[in-house]
């Protein structure tokens, strides 16, 4: 009978510990020993043992810290930053680049790749009306491709090279080369 009595006792002790320690940072309330229990010291001594080996695994499970309500505080930051996150990307301005080919000299317009796929040399000029943070790419996949415009504080580059691109942007007063 003490046996089933404390094994009980030991269980509701484990199953408040359980389901109560998400909720509440107290520790577990001492077992309150029936008197006839307390006569007997092998009986004493072996509860109390109980009580401490109890009040232990409750410390060593992180008794005094709620983990649930923390693990909840982490997601909502987590939540927050990925929110953060998300806001950022969707102010950024995509730029939509236009795909030209040519084979004849032309005059660039705004945020344009250009494909030369000339046979003989020709003249793309840069966008005389640009506005900041224009961007032009030019690939040379012919013959010599010389680009007019305000560069980097000169006038005028030439690619010689065959499948090589330049790729420029518009500061607002003249082209930088990238």
């Amino acid at each position: 009978m003490l046996l089933a009595a404390l094994s009980i006792q030991q269980l509701l002790t484990l199953d408040w510990l359980v389901n109560n320690m998400a909720t509440r940072i107290n520790p577990p309330p001492q077992l309150q020993i029936p008197a006839a229990l307390l006569k007997d010291k092998q009986t004493r001594d072996y509860l109390r043992q109980v009580e401490t080996i109890l009040f232990q695994l409750w410390q060593r499970t992180g008794g005094d810290v709620d983990i649930i309500d923390d693990s909840q505080q982490n997601i909502t930051s987590s939540s927050s930053r990925v929110s953060r996150n998300a806001a950022r990307i969707n102010s950024l301005e995509l730029k939509e680049f236009e795909i030209l080919t040519t084979l004849i000299d032309l005059t660039t317009d705004r945020n344009q790749i250009i494909l030369c796929k000339n046979v003989a040399p020709i003249t793309i000029t840069l966008d005389p009306q640009a506005v900041a943070e224009d961007e032009v790419h030019i690939k040379r996949r012919g013959e010599e491709v010389t680009v007019i415009g305000l560069i980097d504080g000169s006038n005028d580059r030439i690619i010689n090279v065959l499948n090589w691109s330049a790729h420029y942007v518009f500061d607002g007063t003249d082209w930088s080369s990238i």
